[in-house]
């Protein structure tokens, strides 16, 4: 390797481990301080908080690693143009394609890396994490039970606590629906205030409630209703475990698995639409109708697309509904077989998606960072210092490419796009304009070059 490309590769290093740091610090804020409460305020060991703190920086890495490319790449192109150095360098004959070989060389290794990072070791990552936060709720029940949101953790009662001290136990603004005995309607317990405790040795979560009411149905019919108020009152909560049991057996999530695992999930969802998609079909057949949209409460809900695929004469107009005459007992019980199993090929077809967004996303992100290599050297030389300049613009790339990735998601999800779009058009996108820039500050013409002299003045200048 000659110099100057080891000189380049040593000027990236350090820029763009300072922003992965930065960017994996920023996105860890948000998570610190739940991991705070559970050491602190729920009483949770230090290890194991340790330990969701290092299974949860997977997820992290997979997005800061490509815009710690893109900082990396501001700030030292940056400050090359800021010396003069690129002034020289294009002085001395060396075209800046020369320049930026090694720098995508370093990004295309990082994306591979990245590839295998994502494929192999952040599945194992989040399943590990998702285990040990089911095993921390095992461990401490307490620890689920958080202010401002209704709690269903609990088997047979849901709760909301409006204000909570984590430390003494002390509660505000209670209300809790019971439906733990078994032949009795749901009661619903409401208080102004009280105090929780739990027992680790018989497994007792318990309520000390004050100054509350119980409104309760006398019998499921609600002819009779029943209304106690309490000024002290307690309520045990039983069954609750205190022993921290590793999770066994339990199913893992898209994100959890490996490109491999998923496509043998995508092959088992597709059996599954077309099984049911197929008995769609028989029951139509056995109604006597052609489509789907004519089954009652169906009618009217074409897709989204409908009306230009047939203004530019890609699907013709589904068949009018029949009339209310026609649908005999038998056939609306074959309408709703129809309808069920046209809702399960459906529910098929979105989880199919979710599948495939997860997978192209394994590879598009990683390819981001090759993206962001050809956009943040031209335009690190446009912004000449690595400072503030290379920052804001690091922000401005990578919100917008996550916030295509979320939107993308949504729209994959929603049968809007199919996931291959939803998950590489932000990187088209930047792709072509960084190519754009690329390619201009390479100086890559068609027609008449410029001469060296002009050149060197406008990358001068720049």
């Amino acid at each position: 390797m000659a110099l100057l490309e080891r000189y380049l590769l040593r000027q990236l290093l350090r820029p763009f481990l300072l922003g992965v740091f930065v960017i994996t610090f920023l996105l860890t804020m948000d998570f610190l301080f739940d991991y705070l409460d559970l050491f602190l305020g729920k009483g949770i060991d230090l290890w194991t908080v340790l330990r969701l703190f290092v299974l949860g920086l997977g997820w992290m890495l997979a997005l800061s690693i490509p815009c710690g490319v893109l900082v990396g790449m501001l700030m030292t192109f940056g400050r090359l143009s800021q010396d003069n150095e690129i002034v020289a360098l294009r002085a001395s004959g060396i075209n800046l394609a020369r320049l930026l070989a090694p720098a995508v060389g370093a990004a295309a290794c990082v994306a591979i890396a990245l590839t295998l990072f994502n494929n192999y070791v952040l599945p194992d990552m989040n399943h590990a994490f998702a285990n040990l936060m089911l095993d921390v709720n095992k461990k401490r029940p307490t620890a689920q039970i958080q202010e401002g949101v209704f709690i269903d953790h609990f088997p047979g009662y849901r709760m909301w606590i409006g204000k909570l001290d984590d430390r003494q136990g002390r509660m505000e603004d209670i209300l809790i629906f019971d439906a733990s005995r078994k032949g009795e309607p749901q009661r619903t317990i409401s208080a102004e205030r009280g105090r929780l405790e739990f027992d680790p040795d018989r497994a007792v979560l318990t309520l000390h409630l004050e100054d509350g009411e119980i409104h309760q149905p006398a019998e499921e019919s609600g002819t009779i209703y029943r209304l106690a108020h309490f000024d002290r009152q307690s309520f045990n909560i039983e069954g609750v475990r205190d022993e921290l049991q590793r999770t066994r057996g339990r199913s893992r999530g898209q994100r959890e698995m490996s490109i491999g695992a998923m496509q043998a999930r995508i092959d088992e969802l597709r059996g599954e639409r077309e099984e049911h998609a197929a008995r769609s079909r028989e029951a139509l057949e056995k109604i006597g109708i052609q489509s789907r949209y004519q089954l009652p409460g169906l009618a009217a809900e074409p897709p989204w697309y409908a009306p230009l695929a047939r203004g530019l004469g890609l699907r013709d107009d589904p068949p009018p509904a029949p009339p209310d005459s026609f649908w005999t007992p038998q056939r609306r019980s074959l309408s709703e077989q129809a309808k069920v199993h046209d809702m399960q090929a459906q529910a098929a077809t979105k989880k199919i998606n979710q599948y495939g967004v997860e997978i192209h996303k394994k590879f598009s992100i990683p390819f981001a960072c090759i993206v962001f290599t050809l956009l943040g050297a031209p335009l690190g030389i446009r912004a000449r210092r690595g400072g503030l300049a290379a920052g804001f613009l690091s922000v401005v790339f990578f919100v917008f490419y996550y916030l295509c990735l979320i939107g993308g998601e949504q729209l994959a999800d929603r049968r809007y796009a199919a996931p291959w779009i939803a998950m590489w058009l932000p990187n088209i996108v930047l792709g072509v304009a960084g190519l754009w820039l690329t390619l201009r500050f390479c100086e890559v013409r068609w027609g008449r070059r410029p001469s060296a002299r002009k050149a060197v003045r406008r990358i001068a200048m720049c």
